[in-house]
């Protein structure tokens, strides 16, 4: 019998938050502020708030943080399976206002919506139908690492020059990591040429499916589908029970829903403005 209740499947989802060892990040009881480096697409965000004083105060107190970081921009994170906030009273009715209401005060405009998903694994792996279809590779070595750097440049805008020490150096890590299973990484090619990839860390019970797409000339061949089902079926293999994804609603959702997951809620990012002093 499996144990994923709904509220198990949430609470494993707001526990997923990653924090790299070149980040920096201010925790208090009421949010996560996460400083990523510069070249993420998203380089500062909030991954959560809970907010015990009013909304307003603890967006500016954030804000400040960033700019004291030299940020311009905060993307704040926001669930719709949580409580209204508290916040402080706007117009002459008083009433409250909630979190996003909150962060569009400040100039917050809605940059990305994912829906959180999961898809039970108890007795066994989603049928994908990938018969005759493309097949996923475990990146191991340097032609599979570049492979998925060039799916990243242009899915995730992420075209950092890499040194050879440096891939050197992260595929050390990526190997040391799936010793252990705690994380991995698949590659799809098509026509012999990089067409998908996605990354994989599993977390207690949890395969926790993350950084996922497809080259945009390679879509609607199957590479999604691959890489989905290669995350999957070596995830359950090394002792995950759940397979959890936060997956955009415009892209990889629908793929997602058709494949068997499960909706539990969704996740928004708002981009807030760092105005200076």
């Amino acid at each position: 019998m499996s144990e994923w209740t709904a509220e198990k499947v949430r609470a494993a989802a707001e526990a997923w938050v990653w924090v790299p060892p070149d980040a920096g990040q201010v925790v208090t009881s009421e949010y996560q502020l996460i400083a990523y480096p510069g070249h993420y697409q998203h380089p500062t965000q909030v991954a959560w708030s809970s907010a015990v004083r009013p909304v307003d105060e603890v967006v500016d107190e954030v804000l400040a943080q960033a700019r004291i970081w030299g940020r311009d921009r905060v993307y704040w994170w926001v669930r719709d399976d949580a409580g209204p906030a508290q916040a402080s009273t706007v117009g002459s009715g008083g009433s409250q206002a909630s979190t996003e209401e909150a962060l569009q005060l400040h100039g917050g405009k809605l940059a990305e919506t994912v829906q959180v998903l999961a898809y039970d694994l108890t007795d066994g792996v989603p049928d994908l139908d990938l018969a005759g279809g493309p097949q996923a590779e475990l990146v191991g070595d340097e032609r599979t690492i570049r492979a998925s750097h060039l799916v990243s440049a242009e899915v995730w805008d992420d075209h950092r020059e890499r040194t050879p020490a440096a891939i050197t150096e992260e595929l050390a890590g990526l190997l040391e990591a799936r010793e252990s299973w705690s994380d991995f990484r698949v590659v799809v090619f098509l026509d012999g040429e990089p067409a998908a990839s996605g990354g994989c860390g599993i977390v207690g019970q949890v395969a926790r499916l993350w950084g996922a797409g497809t080259r945009p000339a390679f879509r609607g061949r199957g590479a999604y589908r691959a890489v989905l089902a290669a995350r999957i079926a070596l995830g359950r293999e090394h002792g995950a029970t759940l397979a959890l994804v936060k997956g955009r609603v415009e892209t990889s959702g629908p793929i997602l829903r058709r494949a068997g997951f499960t909706a539990y809620g969704e996740e928004r990012s708002y981009c807030v403005p760092v105005m200076e002093d």
